[in-house]
């Protein structure tokens, strides 16, 4: 796969292994990233302007990942977006979805995250064009 410099995965999640893990199979893809503890470390560093993606916990202690996503959405961010959860929840299912948010179960299958990626990634670029 060629190097997707033009795009930036955006990962937040307050369990340093699976931050730190993420990190490391999308360097082995050439896929740049940047990981986050906490929402608001998140928040204060996020530009809207780069395409590319996000994944989020549904789970954290600060702010959930979809209230982080809510509040994204309300602010008129349309970056593709990726949640991560523990527990299979029908419930969470439909709210990610509401959010324009694929759903994917931890833990997350490296094949099925990077595929997610990708697709996020040609979303991104396509919403981007003028």
């Amino acid at each position: 796969m060629p190097p997707q410099s033009d795009c930036l995965v955006y990962i937040v999640d307050d369990d340093e292994a699976v931050r730190e893990s993420t990190v490391i199979l999308l360097e082995t893809e050439d896929i740049a990233a940047r990981s986050y503890a906490t929402p608001t470390d998140f928040l204060a560093d996020f530009d809207a302007g780069l395409a590319g993606c996000l994944i989020f916990d549904v789970h954290m202690p600060e702010m959930n990942g979809l209230e982080l996503l809510s509040i994204l959405r309300a602010r008129g961010v349309t970056t593709p977006a990726i949640v991560l959860t523990g527990r299979g929840d029908p419930l969470l299912s439909e709210t990610a979805r509401r959010f324009d948010a694929s759903m994917i179960s931890k833990p997350a299958d490296d094949e099925d995250l990077l595929e997610q990626i990708r697709t996020a990634f040609s979303r991104a670029r396509l919403s981007s064009r003028p």
